[in-house]
């Protein structure tokens, strides 16, 4: 579990120490300050999102003069926190199931669309197709928990619509997120994995991601409006 502790601004200077002119100066430069001052905006996002988020966050921060705190997860596990009292302020996932049960439990105030990102399975560096998993000389597949990780489950449904879920079981590595299985692929860990895609080319299916306000703050409403825009969210997979 994640706990958040804002930054405080602490003070124990003696105000006799200061001069009227000082302290006056001192007066209008805190009141000068943005609105926004010394927030701190807190979201839990998918694992899968969060190089992209990680760009955002930082032309936010830019922006508005705040601190913008990512959580990474898998969208189930991030849900379980929401549930158990994670102060988060935003909740992006790579979902509707969850966004929807937590609308159930009265814990959001908005939710809505936030594009969408594509599922794909990588071997080394190059997409490649279920029929090449079946390779003797693929031994070890990453795939993120379907238990908790949406783009493990979409991957078990597309596995098993096909016939290859039990064919290829014995070889798969679980991961708790589809970020976890893109850098086992990167560093050579497993011979293969299923990963975000950056785009539709070479995809196995695709996965809609949901924005959703937990918390009534201007600040998080306002990192709503900015992540809801209609346009799909182009995944970056990082290479080392």
């Amino acid at each position: 579990m994640f706990f958040f502790v804002p930054r405080g601004i602490s003070s124990c200077f003696a105000p006799q120490a200061f001069s009227s002119v000082t302290i006056l100066l001192m007066s209008l430069c805190l009141c000068g300050s943005s609105s926004y001052a010394a927030e701190t905006l807190t979201v839990a996002v998918a694992s899968s999102l969060y190089p992209v988020m990680q760009q955002k966050a930082r032309v936010f921060e830019k922006e508005h003069h705040v601190r913008v705190h990512l959580v990474l997860g898998s969208t189930g596990r991030l849900y379980n926190q929401i549930v158990q009292g994670a102060p988060f302020d935003v909740f992006i996932a790579a979902d509707k199931q969850r966004p929807a049960m937590l609308t159930k439990l009265g814990k959001v105030l908005d939710r809505q669309e936030a594009g969408q990102g594509y599922l794909g399975i990588m071997i080394g560096k190059h997409v490649a197709d279920l029929n090449a998993l079946a390779s003797p000389s693929i031994r070890h597949i990453a795939i993120a928990n379907p238990d908790v990780a949406p783009f493990g489950k979409v991957a078990r449904a597309v596995l098993q619509k096909q016939g290859f879920w039990h064919v290829l079981q014995h070889k798969f590595v679980y991961v708790q997120n589809a970020m976890q299985a893109a850098m086992m692929v990167n560093k050579g860990l497993v011979d293969a994995g299923f990963v975000p895609l950056a785009s539709q080319q070479g995809a196995i299916a695709s996965i809609d991601y949901q924005v959703v306000l937990l918390a009534d703050k201007v600040l998080a409403r306002t990192w709503l409006a900015n992540i809801s825009k209609p346009q799909k969210i182009q995944l970056a997979r990082q290479r080392r």
